[in-house]
């Protein structure tokens, strides 16, 4: 049974991680200076995001959209929910195919020093909405 029963309440604890990492002017400034737009395919439960940091503030977006991505990834939401406990290596998830990739994939790798913050305030968004009990996964 996945972690989420619906991708809405998933794509709420992301809304509220990115409000937070973008509050940061360090993160915020290091993100945009990527001008990535990144494109999430998520199933079991379905449903996509979107992060776009091509113009003056980071977006998160769910739902198609009418971008072009400069990378797509597609997994899992279980496999999502790892990563932003900082349970997943990324890597190895990659290489493995539990995660499918297109486009310019090295330049978000980039990214993920930037957003290590993310691993810490993921968890606590969890707690805040009385979801403690998917913090722990294997």
């Amino acid at each position: 049974m996945p972690y989420f029963s619906d991708i809405q309440t998933f794509v709420d604890c992301l809304d509220e991680l990115f409000d937070k990492l973008s509050a940061d002017p360090v993160i915020k400034e290091k993100a945009l200076a990527s001008k990535l737009i990144v494109h999430f395919i998520y199933n079991d439960p379905d449903g996509e995001v979107w992060i776009d940091c091509s113009g003056d503030d980071m977006k998160l977006m769910s739902g198609p959209q009418d971008l072009s991505a400069d990378a797509t990834l597609t997994m899992a939401t279980d496999t999502a929910h790892k990563f932003w406990l900082g349970k997943l290596n990324l890597i190895k998830a990659l290489t493995s195919g539990e995660i499918e990739s297109e486009g310019s994939v090295p330049r978000m790798l980039k990214l993920l020093p930037v957003i290590k913050p993310a691993f810490k305030i993921y968890p606590e968004i969890l707690t805040e909405k009385g979801l403690e009990s998917i913090i722990d996964v294997s």
